[in-house]
């Protein structure tokens, strides 16, 4: 191949021949087996036009019948071949056959790196290295096959953009350009699949995978039913692994694809280690299975890369065979697709780390049906048994603490996976767990403390009891995702302890004690979640952690010193724990101080809001909690409207934010437009902030994603929409963001003025 022929000279315009002949030598036998001398000179063509101004060439061609062509030429890097085919996968193009052929660079001397060095040898710039398409490998990726519900000319509009954006944005070969390449692609694929008709999606067809070492390449030999997106996902899956894809035959008959690819690790060897042979065929058969299911994700690639590194653990463990077959369960696939690009915090908390313990979480679940929590009115009795036998408080504190985060992942996995689970069963459950923890910690510090200084008692020699009371959206039964814990402890009873190990100290002190202690006891995995907030105390951080009934008395009376934002807080105060008749006494108080109180100083209450909101929100940014009519809005209003209506709607008198609506709407204080219009604006902002703690694993940021970004758009997915006619999931959120917002917003300022 040391010249070539007069008519492929013919065939080519302003190239040089010498640089020409230097391309042509780099083509192998089996290239020019396959090309004809007209198509040979074409490619050199394009192979002159590349440089890093231009780094890719796109042919396209019409070949009639909805069959067309298309040729990619361009710069050589990793995970191209997966990018390439996935754009023709979600632009509609169906690969028949094709050939792709990596040419290595070609060591000319020209364009290497060199430094200029001035007087005594010393750089006087920085080194250079001028890119061109004979000193850098480069790819020729053709592809046969047909079109798919479009006409050729829209789709060759559409993919050469796709094509010509994707890889001049890869080979600016930045980290954060590759995985902008690789998660626009990513996008592009699952929103072709989520256009498929899921009942007739065909699920787990079987794979034959053979391979075969050689001396440059190993061999890939693939037989298998051809599905949407079976190159990409099966290319995806290779170059997760960090093999590099040298050459690749592709040939369909029919629905059955029989292809082969040349692959080499990442030092450019071939793989020869039979155990890492046998894990890269596990892992590519699980991830091209996998892939077909990424539309059931709220974030499709994050979630591939992550089904890739359990893969590498499950390859890796004793009971493999019992994964294959779970994961043989198209439904498992589906599971694992929306769980993993569900939530960072229960990636890296949970999954992460412990691959082995998933199996027998899922395994009743996917082959039983079963739930994966245990009924919730268990977790008293499921909670002594886990503190059982523990030895002290050190090991009671790691067990109860382990009981947590292994119930709130169930109740995480029932949330997102089992059908039918809405918020309101997430709140009612993590509120259950919460209470029982919560009062069973206070329980053990408190016999720890009985056990150092005694009983604390009051003068006349009874015991003092406490109890503990839930505020917020612990009281209102309505914690979410990644919410903090407000809790409020009172007890009843000047006085001292009686003495035990250590001296007798006084009934403050003892409850000051247990509260800082039982704070501490919860141990929170991130910042604001399961986190104890004891700021709804009287006073506040200046006033003493436990407070006295005296105190609260007073505190709260209609002539203390209780600001009417933090008497209004008390509507959702509700007994969790401790004594019963000191939690029934405090609630009687409650009761007293919000719904008997004759005037309330509603300017004052809105003018708290309004602040609040100003402090919370940014410019030009949309909250789900502080922006007008968002969550603060509605919750606050309702508890307005509670209080103002206290006597002629009693039945309203509840600390659960959608049984006061419901007791309002029987009042007649709420037309019935009005309760559902409210009613679907909580409903919609609950699974909206859940969603966001979820995409975040954080409760503070409530502020949502740029509406362009793809962040939103898992959001969307998340909160639950799918594409919808010319809606998609991202349009669809932030239309319903506006109308709810803007329904609340109406309702405030109908009841309220336009001031609020």
């Amino acid at each position: 191949m040391s010249s070539f022929s007069q008519l492929i000279l013919s065939h080519l315009e302003n190239v040089d021949a010498d640089t020409a002949a230097k391309h042509f030598d780099r083509f192998d036998e089996e290239y020019l087996e396959r090309f004809d001398e007209p198509t040979v000179a074409t490619h050199l063509q394009c192979l002159s036009q590349i440089a890093p101004t231009n780094p890719v060439e796109v042919l396209l061609a019409d070949d009639g019948d909805g069959q067309a062509q298309c040729t990619v030429i361009a710069f050589d890097h990793p995970f191209e071949f997966s990018l390439i085919v996935g754009v023709l996968a979600g632009t509609g193009f169906r690969i028949e056959s094709g050939d792709v052929f990596t040419l290595p660079k070609v060591e000319t001397g020209e364009g290497q790196r060199h430094v200029k060095r001035g007087p005594g040898g010393r750089p006087v710039r920085r080194p250079t290295f001028k890119r061109t398409a004979l000193n850098q490998s480069v790819i020729i990726d053709h592809f046969q096959g047909r079109l798919e519900h479009t006409d050729y000319n829209k789709w060759a509009d559409d993919v050469a953009h796709h094509l010509q954006s994707v890889l001049m944005l890869l080979d600016k070969n930045e980290e954060s350009s590759v995985k902008q390449t690789k998660q626009r692609v990513n996008k592009l694929v699952t929103a072709r699949l989520s256009t498929l008709e899921r009942d007739h999606k065909p699920m787990l067809f079987p794979v034959n995978l053979d391979i075969e070492p050689g001396e440059s390449f190993t061999r890939l030999t693939i037989d298998a039913q051809d599905t949407p997106a079976f190159l990409y996902s099966l290319s995806t899956a290779l170059s997760l692994r960090g093999l590099s894809i040298e050459r690749v035959v592709i040939r369909s008959k029919g629905n059955l694809v029989e292809d082969q690819i040349h692959v080499v690790d990442a030092k450019g060897k071939p793989i020869a280690d039979q155990r890492e042979l046998e894990q890269i065929r596990l892992s590519v058969l699980l991830t091209k299975q996998f892939t077909y299911f990424l539309d059931s994700s709220p974030d499709p690639y994050t979630a591939l890369t992550r089904f890739e590194k359990m893969t590498e653990q499950i390859t890796n463990l004793p009971d493999q065979g019992q994964w294959l077959d779970l994961l043989g369960n198209p439904r498992a696939m589906q599971e694992f697709a929306k769980l993993l690009g569900a939530s960072d915090f229960l990636w890296e908390d949970f999954i992460r780390q412990q691959a082995e313990s998933l199996l027998p979480i899922f395994k009743p679940h996917l082959t039983e049906g079963k739930r994966f929590c245990e009924p919730t009115e268990t977790i008293p009795h499921r909670l002594e048994q886990a503190l059982q036998g523990a030895v002290g408080l050190a090991e009671q504190q790691d067990r109860l603490n382990r009981f947590k985060d292994n119930e709130t992942f169930m109740i995480d996995l029932d949330h997102i996976l089992t059908p039918g689970s809405d918020f309101r069963d997430l709140s009612e459950r993590l509120t259950f767990l919460a209470e029982n923890l919560t009062s069973t910690a206070a329980q053990l510090i408190y016999d720890d403390l009985v056990r150092a200084h005694g009983k604390p008692q009051k003068p006349d020699g009874s015991d003092a009891p406490f109890a503990l009371f839930g505020l917020g959206k612990l009281g209102g039964i309505a914690l979410g995702y990644a919410s903090d814990v407000e809790l409020l402890f009172v007890y009843d009873g000047a006085g001292n302890t009686g003495g035990g190990k250590y001296a007798s100290i006084s009934n403050a002190e003892f409850f000051e004690r247990l509260v800082q202690e039982a704070a501490k006891f919860i141990k929170t995995k991130r910042a604001g979640i399961f986190e104890v907030d004891l700021r709804l105390r009287p006073h506040g951080n200046d006033g003493p952690l436990a407070c006295s009934f005296d105190q609260f008395n007073s505190y709260y009376a209609h002539d203390g010193e209780a600001h009417p934002f933090e008497r209004l807080a008390l509507v959702r105060l509700r007994w969790i724990g401790g004594d019963a008749s000191l939690g029934y006494a405090v609630e009687q108080l409650r009761h007293q101080f919000v719904y008997e109180l004759p005037n309330w100083d509603i300017p004052e209450l809105l003018r708290i809001w309004k602040k609040q909101r100003q402090e919370k929100n940014q410019p030009g940014k949309l909250n789900a909690k502080y922006s007008p009519g968002a969550l603060v809005d509605l919750e606050g209003t309702v508890q307005l409207l509670q209080v103002q209506h206290a006597r002629s709607a009693p039945q309203s008198h509840t600390p659960r934010l959608r049984g006061a609506m419901e007791g309002l709407q029987r009042a007649k204080v709420l037309t019935p437009k009005e309760y559902a219009e409210l009613s679907g604006a909580y409903h919609f902002l609950r699974k909206l902030i859940n969603a966001l703690r979820m995409l975040r694993g954080n409760a503070q940021d409530l502020f949502l994603p740029d509406q362009t970004t793809d962040e939103f758009t898992h959001l969307a997915r998340r909160v639950g929409y799918v594409g919808n006619g010319s809606l998609g999931p991202a349009e669809q959120l932030s239309q319903d963001f506006e109308r709810h917002t803007s329904a609340v917003a109406a309702f405030v300022e109908k009841h309220f003025g336009a001031d609020s």
